[in-house]
């Protein structure tokens, strides 16, 4: 599969570095110089590169459609509730301004790593803005 080429690098190098190019995680500039030089003058690399891509980006786009779905009904309940007792408790203690909004966000980002492993980190947030005195 290797060029024989004085200034190209032999594939049996350049393979294993597939899925580490594909996600940008070559830093030394000249690996990542070299390992580019390699796919632009080898078609079987170049193939190769091109079906694991489609391959990666298949499985994110899999793993985010997967795991795109709503707060189950029992948290936003939980949430509604916890709300109201908090705007119940700042009414009894003599304020009389009202919350102004609430914001409940919750992202999901799911990473495949140059293992294969998955990696998914889920963040939530509950902002609320009062009003300025």
């Amino acid at each position: 599969m290797s060029i024989n080429e004085s200034n190209l690098i032999p594939c049996e190098q350049v393979l294993p570095n597939i899925v580490l190019y594909i996600d940008h995680e070559i830093f030394d500039n000249e690996q990542l110089s070299a390992v580019e030089v390699h796919f632009g003058e080898c078609p079987p690399c170049r193939t190769q590169l091109e079906q694991e891509n489609s391959t990666i980006m298949l499985m994110r786009n899999l793993l985010c459609n997967a795991l795109n779905e709503s707060a189950p009904e029992e948290l936003n309940l939980r949430i509604s509730h916890q709300t109201q007792e908090l705007y119940n408790q700042m009414m009894q203690a003599g304020e009389t301004q009202g919350i102004t909004e609430i914001t409940y966000t919750q992202t999901t980002y799911t990473e495949i790593t140059s293992e294969g492993a998955t990696q998914i980190e889920i963040t939530s947030e509950i902002r609320r803005q009062f009003p300025q005195e």
